[in-house]
């Protein structure tokens, strides 16, 4: 496929980012319906106004369990003098444990809290009828026809990352 062609394609896939970010995810919808449903995520993150280094180690650690911290720092670009404040403000929110690594105490390693688990249960369930909500306005065709686009997508994303 030529250069343009894939211009095309990234630029479709921006505006589709653009309309879910902006259209779909409201975030003052999403936090309304948080703090409405989870009691115990509330006073947590509030408005969920954390910086975004900070959910970038959240969901690191969403898929790796635990880690090192210097290895979190590498993995995702961040200098390991900037790690220390972020692993203390997510201690401080309640959403990480620190730890010595059992087979080299000099190693400190990070997992998520429990509370930190709630908290993005919370999060997707959120995301999750917000989706429900603007779909519903849909007809069945149209729901059927989303729903086969989003698999093809996953399935192409699955194939470059």
């Amino acid at each position: 496929m030529d250069k343009d062609d894939l211009f095309k394609v990234s630029d479709s896939l921006m505006n589709f980012l653009w309309i879910i970010q902006n259209n779909v995810l409201k975030t003052q919808d999403i936090n309304k319906i948080i703090q409405a449903s989870r009691s115990d995520t509330r006073g947590c993150c509030k408005d969920f106004s954390i910086p975004p280094s900070h959910g970038r180690v959240i969901f690191y650690l969403l898929h790796c369990n635990s880690s090192p911290i210097s290895q979190i720092a590498d993995s995702l670009g961040i200098s390991k003098s900037n790690m220390t404040p972020i692993i203390d403000n997510l201690i401080n929110y309640g959403l990480v444990n620190r730890f010595p690594d059992s087979d080299d105490r000099r190693v400190l390693r990070v997992e998520l809290t429990q509370k930190a688990h709630d908290l993005l249960d919370a999060f997707r369930d959120a995301i999750s009828n917000s989706f429900v909500e603007k779909i519903s306005a849909l007809s069945d065709d149209d729901v059927v026809l989303l729903n086969q686009s989003m698999l093809n997508l996953i399935t192409l994303f699955k194939k470059i990352y």
